[in-house]
């Protein structure tokens, strides 16, 4: 699971604002974007090994959608959900919350990816 196969499936999503591991910052530390925006992180990879070599790879995915209400970060992660059905994830939890510095509300979709 590389970040650029991943960026290729969600990067139309929230006008374009995708981007891996951390949103643009102005010099203040601040996000430099309006939202919405998402952010992914590629957050393990697992490699089983056979006598011949490499085998299974397993790895973790974790999408967060910030946007000014809870509907809109709800509704980018369903289409994060359904862009990322290539990756042929087993397992998805998905989670709600609000992040108090910047207003914003944040959706946050977890997979499990077996390649």
């Amino acid at each position: 699971m590389k970040e650029s196969d991943i960026y290729s499936l969600i990067s139309n999503l929230a006008g374009g604002r995708v981007y891996p591991y951390v949103a643009p910052l102005n010099a203040e530390g601040e996000p430099s974007i309006l939202p919405p925006w998402v952010i992914f992180s590629v957050i393990s990879e697992n490699f089983g090994d056979t006598l011949c070599g490499p085998a299974e790879e397993d790895g973790a995915l974790q999408v967060d959608v910030y946007a000014l209400t809870t509907d809109e970060a709800r509704s980018i992660r369903e289409q994060v959900v359904s862009m990322l059905s290539p990756l042929k994830y087993s397992q998805m939890s998905k989670k709600n919350g609000y992040e108090s510095d910047t207003g914003l509300y944040r959706a946050t979709l977890e997979i499990q990816s077996q390649q």
